[in-house]
């Protein structure tokens, strides 16, 4: 049999590859410069570093430590992944990431809670505290930031005092009390900082499982809590951003960050020697006491003394010491007891000296990170000396010590969120953060409108709003449902009700100006609308508390009461014909007056009360039936005599709904009125009337109150309810 083909080195290593144990912690750093990952595990206090791997930018991909390229940057995260997925023979899955401070906020909070006194504080206790002071941190944050169209996360918090009983205490776990405090500060950056990190991670196949800030992870290897009670600065200056934090009293007190960092120097090399960005790197590495070569981008070579190469750097490392010494006293409120550098931009020669000197503290009180922390580090073989290396071990410490932060993916209407695994995140929460609206949320009935008609309120509602609608994972949930990972949500916003609205027309109907002509003079009639006592047409918008007032001149009695003068004894005629009041007014109509006496006193008296009704009788009847009179009947001449009844002695029978009803002569012998039937009518004339119409009818048509009876006349009197 013909020998099989041996497996090569690296199919053999590719095929024994392990998954990520529970216990192997992937630390990764990407900073400005470089990208650097170690694998290790913590065992009795020490973490172990088993592989390390740095491999630097090769193009500007990240800018003050923010992603820019964010393709770049997931480029040169895989080649570290493989490369330590070869020395590990291990899949790597999970990953623990720090973000740098560019754009960091800082908030304050404390919870203060009950207990009874009986029961130990546990951890999960403990940590239920620290997270709603995160919380709430995160809420007043929120309510100052409401300008900004930004969200911000917290990726780090560090406690600043427990108290147990209103005394300090270093540690409240197992202790017991009925009051206790937990005061810390956290810090907050965009999401896009974030959200930056996350992408380059998913593109890499990689899991999130700790999110720390690079100030908090550079803490936990240089200065240990036991040590945090000395009043100390650590500044990480990476190649973007120089990121600060404090301790003082055992606790991480405050956190700074400036986007002046390693790459100013850079930025100052190009500038002055006319190099390109590696080449101004690789300048800037040289050891100091070495001649600097280089070829500029012009093709010339070049060699200058290390003296004159870092003196001429001078002007920019100041301006780095002058960043660097401000941002701690304004962190701190005055100079510290020591200051540790960490990060690629600590080896900048002279610069430790010129930050001394600044703060007007010793020399030696500023150091440079890097070798102290292997009291809690076992590097084993792998030979990590240099401070870059300090954030990448301190974020694998921080995942261990389950400080850093989580953060799970949702699916939004189709859009990918992240949500911070360490709150209760409702799904109202999730819809605010992505930048909903109350209204769009909750819901919004349309404004009201209150305004006076004729000197009485009234009030029109706006229209309802339509439910939103929320459904998870195919489901109806309501604003209250807790987001859990990997919840897919579609969220229909709701309708806003429209705003109450209304014109003038609408409420006084046509506006219109006509003419008439009285005993020759032109005068107008009509429809008048004043708001707020201005004239408006009937186009006019009603707004909230405006004073409307309608003068309106329809009927003969409209226009008697708005004439300039007294017409209590006068008589209207058209075309010699006796006008009653409620004659409804018609454009270009000629009235002539003559004087009511004289006519009354010549006429007939059934012309004269069809002429001049009782007003009295007549108001009271329209309050009391809640109806308009009909309009006129066809004029009647003056001359003329009512129509007789049919009965010679004045007495008649009518059908008044439906039953003969029998009415004696009038003692003044006139004809029967359709008013005299409303008191035989067995109707409710209270005050107020009943609601519905009332049907008044004379042989089957509308009839007014002063319409003459006959014999045999069919009535109908009734409410129409």
């Amino acid at each position: 049999m013909p020998k099989s083909k041996a497996p090569t080195p690296s199919v053999i290593r590719k095929a024994q590859k392990s998954p990520q144990g529970e216990n192997d912690i992937f630390a990764l750093d990407i900073g400005t410069r470089n990208v650097v990952g170690v694998i290790g595990h913590m065992e009795d206090g020490v973490f172990t570093v088993s592989e390390a791997v740095s491999v630097p930018h090769k193009r500007r991909a990240m800018l003050d430590g923010q992603i820019e390229d964010i393709v770049e940057t997931s480029r040169i995260v895989n080649q570290v992944k493989e490369a330590l997925e070869e020395k590990a023979e291990m899949t790597l899955s999970r990953v623990a990431i720090a973000a740098a401070g560019r754009a960091l906020k800082t908030k304050r909070a404390s919870v203060v809670t009950e207990l009874d006194g009986r029961e130990s504080i546990t951890e999960n206790m403990l940590k239920s505290l620290e997270l709603e002071a995160v919380a709430k941190a995160q809420s007043e944050l929120d309510s100052d930031n409401t300008s900004e169209n930004v969200t911000f996360y917290c990726v780090g918090h560090t406690v600043t005092k427990y108290a147990l009983d209103d005394y300090p205490i270093k540690s409240l776990l197992g202790h017991k009390g009925k009051k206790v405090e937990v005061e810390l500060i956290a810090a907050f950056l965009p999401s896009l900082v974030v959200e930056s990190l996350y992408t380059v991670m998913d593109m890499n196949g990689l899991d999130v499982c700790s999110l720390t800030l690079e100030p908090i992870a550079a803490m936990n290897v240089i200065i240990p809590p036991e040590v945090r009670l000395i009043n100390i600065a650590l500044v990480d200056i990476g190649a973007g951003t120089t990121d600060i934090a404090i301790s003082r009293s055992g606790s991480i007190v405050a956190y700074a960050m400036a986007t002046i960092a390693g790459d100013e120097i850079t930025e100052d090399i190009i500038q002055k020697y006319l190099v390109d960005f590696e080449t101004a790197e690789n300048m800037k590495l040289t050891p100091v006491g070495e001649d600097v070569s280089f070829t500029d981008i012009l093709g010339f070579e070049h060699t200058i003394t290390s003296d004159e190469f870092y003196s001429g750097l001078f002007p920019a490392v100041d301006q780095l010491a002058d960043t660097i010494a401000d941002n701690i006293l304004s962190a701190n409120g005055a100079a510290p007891a020591a200051v540790f550098l960490v990060g690629g931009g600590s080896l900048i020669p002279e610069l430790t000296s010129l930050v001394a000197e600044k703060l007007q503290i010793p020399e030696n009180r500023v150091a440079i990170g890097g070798q102290s922390y292997k009291k809690n580090i076992d590097l084993g073989e792998i030979q990590l000396t240099g401070p870059e290396f300090v954030t990448p071990i301190g974020i694998g410490i921080t995942a261990t010590l389950q400080k850093g932060y989580e953060f799970s993916q949702v699916t939004l209407n189709g859009n990918k969120f992240r949500i911070f695994d360490t709150k209760s995140v409702t799904a109202a929460d999730l819809l605010m953060n992505a930048g909903f609206q109350t209204p769009q949320i909750i819901g919004k009935s349309g404004r009201g409108l209150i305004f006076n008609l004729n000197g009485e309120k009234q009030s029109l509602r706006g229209e309802t709003s339509s439910p939103a609608q929320i459904m998870v994972n195919g489901l109806p949930a309501a604003l209250e449902y807790t987001v859990k990972p990997g919840d897919v949500i579609d969220f229909t916003p709701a309708t806003i009700g429209a705003n109450a609205a209304v014109t003038v027309s609408d409420i006084a109907g046509e506006i219109f100006s006509k003419k008439i002509i009285i005993d020759g003079e032109e005068y107008t009639y009509g429809r008048t609308v004043r708001v707020n006592g201005a004239i408006v047409t009937g186009s006019y918008s009603v707004q909230n508390y405006d004073n409307i007032e309608i003068e309106s001149i329809e009927t003969l009695d409209d226009l008697i009461m708005s004439l300039p003068y007294d017409c209590s004894g006068i008589a209207f005629f058209k075309n010699d014909r006796l006008v009653r009041d409620d004659y409804v007014l018609e454009e270009n109509d000629a009235f002539v007056t003559r004087d009511r006496r004289s006519y009354s006193d010549s006429q007939p008296n059934a012309a004269r009360d069809i002429a001049l009704k009782d007003e009295k009788a007549s108001r009271t009847v329209e309050t009391l039936s809640g109806i308009t009179p009909a309009p006129e009947p066809a004029p009647v001449k003056a001359e003329a005599p009512a129509a007789e009844p049919a009965a010679e002695n004045g007495s008649i029978t009518v059908i008044l709904n439906g039953k003969p009803t029998h009415l004696d002569p009038r003692t003044d012998n006139s004809p029967h009125e359709f008013i005299e039937l409303m008191a035989l009518a067995d109707i409710d004339i209270s005050d107020p009337p009943p609601s519905g119409n009332m049907i008044l009818t004379l042989n089957g048509q509308n009839a007014s109150f002063m319409d003459l009876l006959h014999e045999g006349d069919s009535v109908v009197i009734k409410w129409e309810l």
